[in-house]
């Protein structure tokens, strides 16, 4: 008799506990999912039901038109092309967004006229897309210098204050580099200012432009390997975007990278001895 009343009450707390775990699941909070399109000249950040409005960022007319390119999961950029004079343009923005916000990470812009082809690429650091207009992007690097050319096309890349600090050389034609763009030849980021690539990239990473980011610190390391900061920089990103076994892996090589220098390390961060374990 008392072992079928202990079975009953194991069964009993079975069924309870299980009841449970699925009320737990049924209240567990679901984020909304969030998605950017535009309407009419609207750009539209939408959370669930929530709904940010930025308004006249969309132009198409004779001169103007606005394509809305989708990227990875909270990236897509805005690609206008302008055909008003003889020398063709188009510009290229990358923005990331979340539920709250939508933030611009940098401005690309590409000329093609009978005296070559010029790029140039301007990194943002604090730049509120909202109330702002087509009109105010375009402002965006104004001062920037274009340098045409018809061999060695280079992009050249610029930090939110006007500092060169990388180039990217492309190997195709001005024709065809201005045909394809944004779709371009993969070719190799060459860093000529390091501290202000590192600097722009912790900056990228602090405001959750973590891929971008990442784009950076890979090319520092390669070309610099021992830069130490880079190291924890690109360990924290790829922690950030999930990839532990790198991160470990490169918060081993800073580590690593610290003791050989013989620097101070008392200032070696708890993350770093944390996640490596």
């Amino acid at each position: 008799m008392k072992m079928k009343t202990f079975l009953i009450l194991i069964i009993l707390t079975f069924i309870s506990c299980k009841q449970g775990f699925k009320e737990n699941i049924q209240k567990k909070e679901i984020l909304p999912v969030c998605r950017v399109l535009i309407k009419d000249h609207d750009l539209l950040l939408i959370c669930g039901d929530k709904k940010i409005i930025y308004k006249d960022l969309i132009i198409n007319e004779m001169s103007v038109s606005t394509n809305l390119i989708n990227d990875a999961k909270g990236n897509f950029s805005l690609l206008y092309e302008l055909n008003a004079s003889t020398t063709k343009t188009k510009e290229k923005y990358d923005f990331i967004y979340s539920e709250n916000w939508l933030a611009l990470v940098y401005k690309e812009i590409i000329k093609f006229g009978k005296d070559g082809i010029t790029l140039n690429r301007l990194y943002l650091d604090n730049f509120d897309i909202l109330n702002k207009s087509y009109e105010d992007l375009q402002s965006l690097g104004s001062n920037l210098s274009e340098e045409f050319r018809k061999n060695n096309i280079t992009s050249f890349i610029y930090n939110s204050k006007n500092i060169l600090f990388a180039k990217i050389i492309h190997k195709s034609s001005p024709e065809d580099v201005f045909i394809n763009y944004p779709n371009l030849e993969k070719a190799p980021l060459i860093i000529d200012n390091v501290e202000v690539a590192n600097n722009q990239a912790y900056s990228l990473e602090q405001k959750g432009a973590v891929i971008n980011s990442k784009y950076l610190l890979t090319a520092i390391i390669s070309q610099y390997p021992n830069r130490i900061v880079a190291y924890i920089n690109l360990a924290d990103v790829d922690w950030k975007l999930g990839d532990k076994e790198n991160a470990k892996k490169n918060y081993s090589l800073y580590l690593s990278q610290m003791k050989s220098q013989k620097k101070d390390l008392s200032k070696i961060p708890q993350r770093v001895y944390d996640r490596i374990k």
